[in-house]
């Protein structure tokens, strides 16, 4: 099934099951995908399901445009991994979502982690203290949530059986820091009140 992720400032604030033939997208409420930031057209584009079952994507007549890998387009097939770009907002669109960043790592380094953990009473969240979605509160609902931008670091969460680690899973020109110390690819707990920066995004984990 294809999946929308969308992104604001690194942060992954949507994950969009595209279920229906035709899916909207704009900044009125009555859309399947309402984006509030003035940036995106009160009807932006739409997600349509072809006969043979590929996914559409097409502008109708927003202010500001809506790019497909950095393209200007009016309408195109998306294909795996597409990164779809609507004003502020980065969406990825995966024809079957990986419980990571799809190719950027290794199954073994996933296993190496520990076995997924259940869904338990503890939960956790990431707060944004600085960044274009400052104040909003991200829940950590699946056992991987990844953040940041495709081709600047991006790291990602993980629910084990024995609490919230956090690893890096691309590397960008800046540093990713947890605490101010850098994020590596080995996995390392995080605690309650932890802080976690990635480019212009400082995160603050809330666990509990």
């Amino acid at each position: 099934m294809a999946e929308l992720v969308v992104s604001s400032d690194g942060v992954e604030t949507q994950h969009v099951h595209l279920m229906k033939d035709r899916t909207t997208l704009g900044r009125r409420h009555h859309n399947d995908v309402a984006l509030s930031d003035l940036s995106v057209s009160g009807m932006h584009c739409v997600f349509e399901r072809g006969d043979s079952g590929a996914i559409w994507l097409m502008d109708v007549g927003s202010t500001n445009g809506t790019y497909v890998n950095g393209e200007r387009i009016q309408r195109r097939q998306l294909e795996d991994q597409d990164v779809v770009t609507v004003g502020i907002y980065s969406i990825r669109f995966l024809l079957q979502p990986p419980v990571a960043v799809a190719g950027q790592t290794s199954p073994m380094r996933l296993e190496a982690l520990g076995a997924p953990g259940r869904a338990g009473a503890q939960k956790a969240s990431l707060r944004v203290l600085e960044g274009v979605a400052q104040g909003r509160d991200v829940p950590l609902v699946k056992t991987v949530t990844t953040f940041g931008k495709p081709g600047d670091a991006v790291v990602a969460v993980y629910h084990r059986r024995h609490g919230y680690y956090v690893a890096l899973v691309e590397a960008g020109e800046q540093p990713a820091l947890h605490n101010g110390q850098p994020i590596g690819t080995d996995a390392a707990p995080l605690a309650d009140q932890d802080i976690l920066e990635l480019g212009d995004s400082r995160l603050l984990f809330i666990l509990g």
